[in-house]
């Protein structure tokens, strides 16, 4: 891909934006850019440090032309937009992270006719349109099984399928389209490697291993994750891979599982800015807001150095009075909330830093033994993968 280069003073456009879109804002602005917002629904805690934030349905042609012509470059920070409003804003500005990689990570059956053309290791799968190609299908992929329709995107839903008896149900479940029927992977670890690519160079976060509840809410992130060598080279292999043929500049995941035998298996792919990589804010000399920007806007990437060890901890509404209490209270933990105070008591209320030993089981004895996480806390993550 040839990359082009802006300059402090030019303007940088950023649309499809989460909780998170403030910091990457903070970084354009770092950086002497000027930043112009696009949002379908308005996001004032988010947006706030913006010069500028138009608030447009991602159909309605005249505000993306006014958008689109104000900007010199436009990036995005989740993957959560249509490629085709990409294509269209393309007319008035430059697309540094491209449109292939985001049409291919967006439909489930394109991004694993990828993994497969580069020789990665995924979950068996069949496609399937109706409840008889379930019932044909599910002998060869066994039990339990993932139910998943083909295009990635919000809202969407997966269903697990752990005996014949839950077939009938997916009769709901299947309404339109294309779906995904994948063998469930059993697995022990789920470890997330990010890396930010500029089309000649990669550089490489440290590998980090996740934590989630039954019900797939994330708990933490811990920096550095320990694997054996091997298997290390090999997500490094793949993470490249990955980079290489995707045609797409920035940030970006891969998200890996590890079964009780050591086999590894690609679970996704991730464009853009994750919350998990907030865990770098602290433990490496460069985030990934700010490696972002760098891809963007054509400078060459700061080189990845690890500081130190440290727990990213996700904090939600109801552990708000508890998490208060930490807050008066624990000198090596740093805090982010976010100011907008809408959602239901699962909703993320911000972010916590553990860090100041070189030991992360110090660390994350003294998450325990807050309490503050106690209830989120189960070994059983047999649910839903995305």
């Amino acid at each position: 891909m040839k990359r082009n280069a802006f300059y402090p003073g030019s303007t940088l456009g950023i649309i499809a934006i989460n909780r998170n879109g403030g910091a990457l804002i903070a970084a354009a602005k770092k950086a002497g850019f000027n930043v112009i917002v696009y949002v379908d629904h308005a996001q004032p805690a988010s947006t706030k440090m913006a010069d500028e934030t138009i608030v447009g349905a991602y159909n309605d042609k005249i505000k993306l032309a006014q958008f689109g012509e104000s900007c010199d470059a436009i990036i995005y920070q989740t993957p959560n937009v249509d490629s085709r409003v990409l294509h269209y804003l393309s007319q008035y500005a430059a697309i540094p992270q491209g449109i292939n990689g985001l049409e291919i990570i967006q439909d489930r059956l394109m991004e694993r006719a990828f993994l497969d053309q580069i020789n990665i290791n995924i979950a068996p799968y069949v496609t399937v349109v109706s409840l008889d190609d379930v019932y044909q299908s599910i002998d060869s992929i066994g039990y339990p099984a993932l139910l998943k329709p083909i295009q990635r995107g919000i809202g969407e839903r997966s269903m697990i399928i752990r005996r014949q008896s839950d077939i009938v149900r997916a009769a709901d479940f299947i309404e339109t389209g294309t779906y995904l029927l994948e063998s469930w992977i059993d697995h022990t670890n789920e470890y997330t490697m990010t890396a930010a690519t500029d089309g000649e160079d990669t550089e490489i976060f440290p590998l980090v291993k996740l934590h989630f509840t039954d019900d797939r809410q994330l708990v933490s992130v811990a920096a550095p994750a320990e694997v054996n060598d091997d298997l290390l080279n090999e997500m490094q292999r793949i993470v490249k891979s990955v980079a290489g043929s995707l045609q797409y500049l920035g940030v970006f995941s891969v998200n890996f599982y590890v079964t009780g035998t050591g086999t590894l298996y690609v679970k996704n792919i991730e464009l853009g800015l994750t919350s998990i990589a907030n865990v770098y804010d602290t433990t490496t000399n460069v985030d990934q807001y700010e490696e972002q920007i760098r891809a963007a806007v054509g400078m060459p990437l700061h080189q990845i150095q690890p500081l130190q060890v440290g727990l990213l901890m996700v904090v939600r509404k109801y552990q708000q009075v508890a998490i208060q209490r930490q807050w008066l209270l624990k000198n090596n933990w740093q805090f982010r909330f976010f100011n907008d105070q809408d959602g239901d008591d699962q909703s993320i209320l911000g972010f916590v830093w553990v860090t100041g030993s070189d030991n992360l089981i110090d660390l994350e004895n003294q998450v325990d033994d807050t309490e503050v996480w106690k209830e989120q806390i189960s070994e059983d993550q047999e649910n839903s993968q995305n």
